[in-house]
């Protein structure tokens, strides 16, 4: 019995079955019958031959690398199941090829062509709308000399990605339109693609929404005070839920509009001026703040005195710079002992608002004592070289018998000799005048024995103090 197997290449090959037996000269059997099976094996005796002479396709610019987006298939009469009809498929030319780069790859078992991670990148139907490839398939997997192959053309045409980011979009804050509002859109390529929009930042709410063409949409008032702008992603996936390329950048900034007042920076600002003063003096600055975007016209302060208390000796004693809020001594010096204390009244305004804030000027004596050290000297301090930096190495006072608690009794220390690589420093208590001497870079041995010496001012009234030598 023979049987003959067929395949999909038309080729057959045959198995047969046989009985055979031995017989003597009289045709008696000897010995048998014996199954004999005979089977005949497929030699290398084919060519593999592409299904097409040449193929074209088309790919979108910026598509997803790896993504097969056309293939190219060959056959050979040769028996699947050995190497003989082992296919093998491999690109051997792109044409053009610019900077020696393949923007093309394919898969060598089932030829499927892609773009490659450079082509993905590159390609752009402005600068190349058609590209050339030479495919080539080889049996027995391509590892034998005695191969046979076949080689075809594909001609590719590159697609402009409509598939892109859009331009950057602004929405006015505490819009009254009614929701959701329509702000921009996304497209892929081909129809049938799902959207869905993916924030990072996962807030605990997301103001925008899309639909399945692709329309994005805000669904709520924003507030720019509250946050003033919104990076998320468009991602377009196919109905397995695989994406189709990469995300999309979606951009939103908040518009701001004029809707919050200035704001005081305390219930009372509080301001020195010596009764010594001259007609123009700086006196201080009321900084007062406004909410709406910096650098425009929502946040642009004007300051304005619409009232003096008391009046004495007379009003407008004080005006203060429209745009700035620095206060000056407008017509005379003051002296304390007519009135120690002024209050203003001032109204600082944007283009939409106006709020009231209060100033306090308060009249101090002349700043005409000098600073005086409690001690004249501090002695020597030894410490070791890897005394930590911030740590107080030595506490020192000095007095002033201005008026208490005022800027004429104000005190500052100032390191003016000794400290050549500036690795001390002087905190000054304001409350009580102290200073602290304090480690600001790390000391080290060639440190040892200088002297330092350390300057008391207040408005130009020095007094200087030696601080004995430092030992490390």
């Amino acid at each position: 019995m023979c049987v003959m197997r067929s395949r999909l290449t038309k080729e057959v090959s045959f198995s047969c079955q046989h009985q055979v037996s031995a017989l003597d000269a009289h045709g008696n059997t000897v010995e048998g019958p014996v199954p004999i099976t005979i089977e005949v094996k497929d030699i290398n005796d084919n060519r593999p031959v592409f299904l097409q002479p040449k193929y074209e396709g088309s790919v979108r610019q910026n598509s997803r690398p790896g993504k097969p987006f056309m293939y190219v298939n060959a056959t050979d009469l040769d028996d699947p199941a050995t190497p003989n009809g082992q296919l093998i498929y491999q690109i051997i030319m792109q044409l053009p090829k610019v900077n020696n780069v393949m923007y093309f790859q394919i898969n060598n078992k089932t030829g499927a062509i892609s773009l490659t991670r450079e082509g993905s990148q590159e390609l752009d139907p402005l600068k190349n709308p058609s590209y050339k490839l030479v495919v080539s398939v080889e049996d027995m997997g391509g590892q034998n000399d005695h191969s046979f192959s076949d080689s075809t053309s594909v001609d590719i045409m590159v697609k402009e990605n409509i598939w892109k980011a859009p331009e950057p979009v602004e929405i006015e804050e505490n819009s009254t339109n009614p929701y959701p509002i329509k702000i921009t859109q996304v497209q892929w390529n081909d129809p049938g693609a799902l959207y869905s929009l993916v924030d990072k930042e996962k807030p605990s709410k997301f103001p925008f929404s899309i639909d399945q063409e692709g329309d994005i949409y805000v669904t709520q008032p924003l507030d720019r005070e509250e946050k003033d702008a919104y990076v998320f992603y468009a991602v377009a996936k196919d109905e397995h839920g695989k994406p189709l390329a990469f995300p999309l950048q979606i951009q939103v900034k908040v518009k701001d509009i004029n809707d919050n007042p200035p704001t005081c920076p305390s219930a009372v600002t509080v301001l020195e001026v010596q009764e010594n003063e001259q007609i123009g003096s700086s006196i201080g600055t009321l900084i007062a703040h406004d909410m709406d975007e910096e650098n425009t016209v929502n946040s642009v302060l004007e300051y304005r005195i619409v009232d003096q208390t008391p009046k004495v000796p007379r009003d407008g004693l004080f005006l203060v710079q429209s745009y700035s809020g620095t206060f000056q001594l407008a017509v005379q010096s003051l002296r304390k002992r007519d009135t120690p204390q002024y209050n203003l009244t001032v109204e600082v305004s944007d283009k939409g608002f106006k709020t009231l804030c209060f100033v306090q000027i308060n009249i101090i004596d002349i700043n005409d004592q000098i600073p005086i050290f409690e001690k004249p000297d501090y002695g020597n301090l030894t410490l070791p070289e890897d005394t930590a930096i911030g740590t107080v190495i030595l506490t020192i006072q000095a007095t002033d018998a201005d008026e208490p608690h005022t800027g004429s009794s104000k005190i500052l220390y100032r390191i003016t000799q000794g400290d050549s690589e500036g690795r001390l420093e002087i905190e000054t208590d304001p409350e009580t005048n102290t200073g602290y001497v304090k480690v600001k870079k790390a000391l080290w041995a060639q440190y040892s024995s200088e002297r330092i010496h350390v300057t008391v001012q207040r408005k130009g009234v020095d007094r200087q103090n030696r601080i004995g030598a430092l030992e490390l």
